[in-house]
């Protein structure tokens, strides 16, 4: 039998380390996952003290071995491309902007933009090699859980993303990615990947944080630092009164759970389950704080993959 392998998943800290403290102590109180990523805007705009004040709270926190993914945030320090990439790979000691690991035996994919300057227009700018890369890494998988991080989502796939401009965004998220047409079709033909984004800092509480419409499996990572939501006009605004959330998932053979979480109410505002050898997830009601929190898992090392 599959040995059970947990992750704990954040974004969008942007420097907000009170409510970053307060979420890894959440995560830890019955028992640390095995790996935990920190899907994109590490910083509020790629300040050296703020990576240097970020990783001086993770170290002061309990928290299982990380994975970093860049998000526009990084970028937003009025330098170039190459002294914001390097920055990020400097402080958090990833092997470039998109890399394979393994966990137990979960492949986990990283993503990254080579062009975080936003002046093509989008977001996002992958490239040909890296998502030649991916598709190999993708073929080579058989029907095993795989997860890839990628900060900003993808059109169709999670809150804020979808065309009606009442109860969604369009005009911020219909453009993120340079090569969103490519992306997805690529990510439709693998209905094991759980596709993890952040970016629109959007409450996991909403039905539309998950899917599995589109072949494969999408959820909205959240936010520690502040909420938004639609405003009715296509657009979006802030989140009133306090916001920090994230998800816990486990992995147990070709079986996925996600536990979307607030760490505000310390209360598990969604959990969904799926198997990465069918289609179709299900919701599961009446799932406690302790039941997603609690893991004792065989704590496997993260490797190259």
């Amino acid at each position: 039998m599959a040995q059970a392998v947990a992750f704990d998943v954040l974004s969008d800290t942007q420097a907000d380390m009170v409510d970053l403290d307060t979420a890894l102590s959440a995560l830890a109180e019955f028992g640390t996952a095995d790996a935990l990523f920190v899907n994109g805007d590490l910083t509020a705009n790629g300040r050296v003290r703020q990576y240097r004040e970020l990783f001086a709270h993770l170290a002061a926190a309990p928290h299982p071995p990380a994975l970093f993914t860049i998000g526009n945030h990084d970028f937003y320090n009025h330098r170039t491309n190459r002294v914001s990439i390097d920055r990020f790979l400097q402080f958090t000691g990833m092997p470039g902007l998109y890399s394979a690991h393994r966990i137990g035996d979960v492949k986990v994919l990283r993503l990254g933009t080579l062009d975080g300057s936003e002046k093509s227009g989008h977001y996002v700018v992958l490239g040909a090699d890296q998502l030649a890369w991916l598709a190999a890494e993708l073929d080579t998988n058989v029907s095993a859980p795989v997860v890839v991080l990628s900060h900003h989502p993808l059109p169709h796939t999670v809150s804020g993303t979808y065309d009606d401009p009442v109860t969604q965004a369009p005009k911020m998220y219909s453009r993120d990615y340079a090569e969103a047409d490519q992306l997805l079709t690529l990510l439709e033909a693998h209905p094991e990947v759980l596709f993890l984004s952040g970016h629109s800092h959007w409450n996991l509480s909403r039905a539309d944080w998950f899917t599995r419409a589109r072949g494969f499996a999408a959820a909205n990572t959240g936010a520690v630092q502040t909420g938004f939501g639609p405003d009715g006009r296509g657009g979006e605004r802030p989140h009133d009164g306090p916001f920090n959330q994230g998800l816990r998932i486990v992995v147990e053979g070709a079986a996925v759970r996600v536990h979307a979480l607030d760490f505000v109410t310390r209360a598990v505002v969604h959990t969904v389950e799926f198997s990465a050898d069918k289609t179709g997830a299900s919701e599961v009601d009446g799932v406690t704080w302790v039941e997603a929190l609690t893991h004792r898992g065989a704590a496997p090392k993260i490797s190259r993959s």
